[in-house]
């Protein structure tokens, strides 16, 4: 059965858990990326297998070189989601307008013009 990681799990293995969202983060973003290739990589044999690349490319990707997962990213495994986690994200709504209102206001024309 597929969890999320629950609430009491987190607060005790934190930087366990951190740690594993990253690498899941990461890992994700090679896929997305790599996707991009599909039937466009060739080798002496034809085309390259997709799943194949994307092995072979997330094995020379060191963990110093991983990047930090921005603030709200969801995993889409399930097993690396939080408890309060859903997928996909919902955009956050907007309370209220930022900045001022835009007020357009035409010029008064002159319709008789003088010469």
């Amino acid at each position: 059965m597929i969890m999320s990681i629950s609430q009491e799990s987190y607060l005790d293995l934190k930087e366990y858990w951190d740690y594993q969202r990253k690498v899941e983060y990461n890992r994700e973003q090679m896929k997305k990326m790599a996707d991009q290739f599909e039937s466009r990589i060739y080798n002496d044999f034809g085309a390259v297998n997709i799943e194949q690349f994307k092995e072979k490319l997330w094995s020379r990707i060191e963990p110093e070189e991983y990047e930090d997962p921005p603030k709200g990213w969801v995993p889409e495994d399930e097993n690396y989601r939080l408890w309060n986690e859903e997928y996909p994200p919902k955009p956050p709504l907007l309370t209220k307008p930022k900045g001022r209102p835009v007020v357009l206001r035409a010029k008064k024309l002159d319709t008789e013009s003088k010469v």
